[in-house]
């Protein structure tokens, strides 16, 4: 009969200690994701993309993902994005699979003749049509004239807005002739988005569940050898 209880004990408790370890290696595999969260606004827009719901008055909210632990090469790290999403007053782009990198730049050419740092984000992008026209790629840029942003070229965080002299987001369209249009803007805020609290209760409430069955097996041996 005792053997019959400690045994359905441990079918019990198991089966969750399996679950906990999956859950715990699944965490550690997603550690290296980092995403964030941005604000911005609209400074320039094709005249093919104007419409009521996406001008210059629009605001701009939007997030990206991207994994830290992707290799590169010279500060270059393709297939490091793994989500984007973009919001233009009432229009909406995101991420497709596609050509993506983030790319850490020191002392580069940030354009119109001024030299410094860049951390930049580029993806393939999607979204519905506006006028013939369709999303081809989203990218984002951080710069810091004079340079002094980086201390290598490691894949790293995006740098904080109050380090910066210019930002940009860009979205570039493209119709059936290969014509290409944007809409852009500066970034307002850019926020770190932590792990939801769910996955933080759920992996306590897995240990805790494991730590009891553990005890009730420890309890159950002891009045056995009494």
């Amino acid at each position: 009969m005792q053997k019959n209880k400690q045994s359905t004990i441990k079918g019990l408790f198991l089966p969750a200690i399996a679950l906990c370890s999956l859950f715990i290696s699944g965490n550690v595999a997603q550690a290296a994701l980092v995403s964030y969260s941005f604000t911005g606004g609209v400074s320039s827009i094709s005249g093919a993309l104007l419409s009521p719901t996406m001008n210059l008055s629009s605001p701009v909210t939007g997030s990206f993902q991207f994994d830290n632990a992707t290799g590169g090469v010279g500060g270059n790290y393709p297939g490091a994005v793994k989500a984007m999403t973009v919001a233009i007053g009432g229009y909406s782009s995101s991420f497709t699979p596609g050509a993506n990198a983030v790319t850490i730049s020191q002392n580069s050419n940030l354009g119109g003749g001024l030299i410094g740092d860049r951390w930049k984000l580029v993806t393939a992008a999607m979204g519905l049509p506006v006028n013939g026209y369709t999303p081809l790629s989203f990218d984002l840029q951080l710069d810091r004239e004079g340079g002094g942003l980086f201390s290598n070229t490691n894949l790293q965080n995006p740098p904080s807005l109050s380090s910066l002299t210019a930002t940009r987001w860009r979205l570039i369209f493209e119709n059936a002739d290969g014509n290409l249009v944007t809409v852009r803007g500066a970034i307002h805020s850019l926020t770190a988005v932590p792990l939801p609290a769910a996955v933080f209760l759920f992996g306590a409430g897995l240990i805790s569940l494991v730590g009891l069955g553990a005890g009730g097996l420890r309890n159950l041996r002891g009045t056995q050898q009494a």
